[in-house]
């Protein structure tokens, strides 16, 4: 399976590439200094993180990056080092900072071109409440499932030179993919009224899979394109991604394929209903979201 797709309404590129190319040696001459202190056991992972971003905002913005001091909400977090002395800061900024450890650094400021939830997401990351899996590769479809159905999600930090040079899956620059997964943590997890609807709808595809339902149909390029979406989208209405899947399955097959499949459960004329005249999302969506809500594990219910 292809690497999954993380689209999203946040700006995509932050940068152009021409100037990728000079941002990006300084940045990884500077995080390396953090990936080692990272491997010492000086700082944790929510920590390097932070150093990500605080590298990545201080080369683009140097002199204005923290953005405007804010009164909000201030979170527990478990970001208690000092800001790393390898990261250079304009007097004007080291100012701003002085006294504050990275935690408070992250609940008191704006941050250039970062929307809130990066922080927020970040700060709920370190205390725990966010559980994500810091990864240092894009993952696979699949990957993200696996995840996904178990309330887990990825949080992606591209390290290599090579790749950060150039638009992550020819989208985004490495910061706004890292913001990218951040504030697609921070919708899955802050006030989601659809959470347990969407891991129902993971836990299914994933017995499915395992099932052999899908296999045949993998062997077209265009359905397993339109199902790897399925699987690894981030934040779609569980709803939205049945009716997705039923488009899927009838187009690249027929009608009786996806009959037969939704035989198999006691909610067969609702999803049969689906993309059609005569589906009432008022009656039928939550019919659809108890029945998916059965396919949470003890632990996730």
């Amino acid at each position: 399976m292809k690497p999954s797709s993380r689209s999203g309404r946040f700006k995509k590129k932050l940068i152009s590439y021409e100037e990728l190319q000079t941002e990006v040696p300084q940045f990884t001459k500077l995080f390396n200094h953090s990936l080692k202190l990272f491997h010492q056991y000086e700082i944790n992972e929510a920590e390097l993180v932070a150093h990500y971003i605080f590298i990545g905002l201080s080369l683009r913005y140097p002199g204005d990056w923290p953005g405007a001091f804010q009164k909000g909400e201030h979170l527990p977090h478990l970001l208690n080092s000092t800001f790393p002395e390898h990261i250079p800061l304009e007097p004007n900024v080291r100012k701003r900072l002085a006294g504050m450890n990275l935690g408070e650094i992250f609940n008191n400021f704006a941050f250039k071109s970062t929307p809130r939830s990066v922080n927020r997401a970040l700060l709920h990351y370190s205390s725990g409440k966010y559980p994500l899996e810091l990864m240092f590769h894009i993952p696979s479809p699949m990957e993200v499932l696996a995840q996904q159905k178990n309330g887990r999600r990825c949080l992606t930090l591209i390290i290599k030179e090579s790749q950060m040079k150039d638009f992550i899956l020819g989208e985004r620059d490495y910061l706004g993919f890292c913001f990218h997964d951040l504030i697609h943590a921070d919708h899955f997890y802050h006030s989601n009224l659809s959470y347990k609807g969407q891991l129902g709808l993971y836990n299914l595809l994933w017995e499915q899979i395992e099932s052999g339902t899908f296999k045949s149909l993998m062997n077209n390029k265009e359905f397993q394109q339109e199902f790897e979406y399925i699987i690894s989208d981030m934040n779609a209405y569980p709803i939205h991604l049945l009716k997705c899947l039923k488009s899927a399955m009838t187009f690249y097959s027929n009608e009786d394929l996806f009959t037969e499949w939704a035989s198999r459960f006691n909610v067969h004329t609702q999803l049969l209903k689906l993309n059609g005249e005569g589906y009432d999302p008022t009656k039928e969506d939550e019919i659809l979201l108890g029945w998916l809500n059965g396919y949470l594990g003890n632990e996730l219910a």
